[in-house]
């Protein structure tokens, strides 16, 4: 290659001198008789040492690019393998330029340099590989027939028997990484586990008086779901939750503690794709108490596993999106038809101040309709925004939970929480110690924490 580039190189510059030493002879003649018949030349001739310039324009792959060619283009060539490769222009990218204004990088960076480097790699490989394929007899070296490389020898002194060896020198070559077989991953397991707590201590004769008090609240959150990757059509959504709060009360003389949180609660949600977001679903929501929970002071039992319980299954639509960055999620789904049951295994235990049951009925079947809707916002690393809506009508009431979580983490093993529940049910009735049916609910709490994703 070198040999074709130095001949065509001398062969243009001979023939070019040739040309100049043509038109010099010629120019000089024509300034002779002009002259010697007395006119004045226009213009001084001048001869001009263009070698440089004939040499770019007769090196074809020089001429492509001011950059100077590395190395690798004028030593031997060698065939290695055939490789598919794009067709690639032939000036360098401006990659600026080229950017549209939605690629645009928010940060501004030089990346020149690496942009340049990528052009200069594939400039080598396309011309090289266009020689071995083009004119395969301007190649004499082939990788796989090329000899071993020399042994390379190293002096080691043996200090016990004091004498000099040479030996072969063994060349460190790291080995490769195990292959490991990719499985796919069908379900994806989320789970939460969290144990936080509030402390108050005050003296007997404290000014604005007041208890001393301990506050215990745990939460098991568990959540499984259908890899929509793999199964694009499919929905399923299962979360299983625990939660329980025990506050120390001392004005309870019998027990001296209050269970102010006792939830299990169970949420599944199945559909199949209809349109590009839209599911047809079945919704399944059961919860209950798993302790027994009594008035202060007394034996008389507030509730306990299955009193009271309430399950609810629908039928409808669902809908889910989140954005492109993957921090914000909304699904919501619409069930008409929806079946409610509620229990209370232990109601002979339910007693009103007449001594009376509050539900002589153990079950209780409603049919009508349900809504949930539910948000989650990651609004940084370790901030985060969790809400849910759930509604249930068998039109002759309405019934609803609205329940938010704010949670902050400090560190992997620490957490604080904000969590509000408000709660509507037009059911009960309304009496002196309930005279409305809103219910709110709000609990602040920090302690430790263990996330599993």
């Amino acid at each position: 290659m070198r040999i074709l580039k130095y001949a065509l190189s001398f062969t243009l510059l001979a023939a070019m001198a040739v040309t100049a030493s043509a038109q010099n002879y010629f120019n000089s003649r024509s300034l002779a008789n002009k002259l010697k018949k007395g006119t004045t030349p226009e213009c001084e001739i001048v001869a001009v040492d263009n070698s440089e310039s004939l040499l770019h324009t007769a090196d074809s792959i020089a001429a492509l690019s001011d950059i100077n060619r590395p190395n690798i283009m004028f030593l031997p060539v060698v065939f290695t393998s055939y490789k598919m490769m794009q067709p690639m222009a032939l000036e360098q990218p401006d990659t600026v330029a080229s950017l549209t204004k939605h690629e645009m990088p928010t940060i501004e960076i030089d990346n020149e340099w690496i942009e340049d480097l990528s052009w200069r790699n594939r400039f080598e490989n396309e011309h090289l590989q266009r020689l071995a394929v083009e004119s395969p007899w301007l190649v004499p070296y082939n990788l796989s027939m090329l000899p071993e490389p020399p042994k390379q020898y190293e002096a080691k002194l043996d200090v016990k028997k004091n004498i000099l060896t040479i030996e072969v020198r063994k060349l460190e070559v790291p080995e490769a990484a195990p292959e490991h077989d990719l499985k796919r991953k069908n379900w994806i397991h989320a789970f939460d586990a969290t144990l936080q707590f509030s402390q108050a201590y005050m003296t007997d004769n404290w000014y604005q008086g007041g208890e001393k008090n301990i506050n215990l609240l745990a939460h098991l959150w568990y959540n499984l779901k259908l890899n929509q990757t793999l199964h694009p059509r499919l929905l399923f959504d299962l979360t299983t939750q625990y939660k329980l709060g025990v506050n120390s009360a001392p004005a309870d003389e019998l027990r001296g503690y209050n269970i102010n949180e006792d939830l299990f609660q169970l949420n599944m949600q199945f559909g199949i794709k209809a349109t590009k977001r839209f599911y047809y679903s079945m919704n399944m929501q059961f919860k209950t108490q798993m302790l027994q929970n009594f008035q202060t002071n007394t034996w008389k039992m507030k509730a306990s596993l299955l009193t009271p319980g309430e399950l609810n299954a629908g039928v409808g639509m669902a809908y889910s999106t989140k954005n492109k960055r993957g921090n914000v999620t909304f699904d919501a789904s619409l069930s008409p038809l929806s079946y409610n049951m509620k229990m209370w295994r232990a109601n002979y235990k339910l007693l009103d101040d007449n001594g009376e049951m509050l539900h002589p009925d153990k079950l209780e079947h409603q049919v009508g309709s349900s809504g949930e809707v539910k948000f989650g916002w990651a609004m940084t690393r370790n901030i985060s925004l969790s809400s849910r809506i759930f509604a249930f009508s068998d039109y002759s009431y309405l019934q609803g939970d609205w329940e938010t979580t704010l949670s902050f983490s400090i560190n992997k093993f620490l957490s604080t929480q904000i969590y509000a529940h408000v709660r509507f049910d037009d059911s009960q009735k309304i009496t002196d110690n309930n005279n409305s049916h809103w219910q709110f609910k709000e609990v602040f709490s920090f302690g430790l924490q263990y996330k599993f994703r």
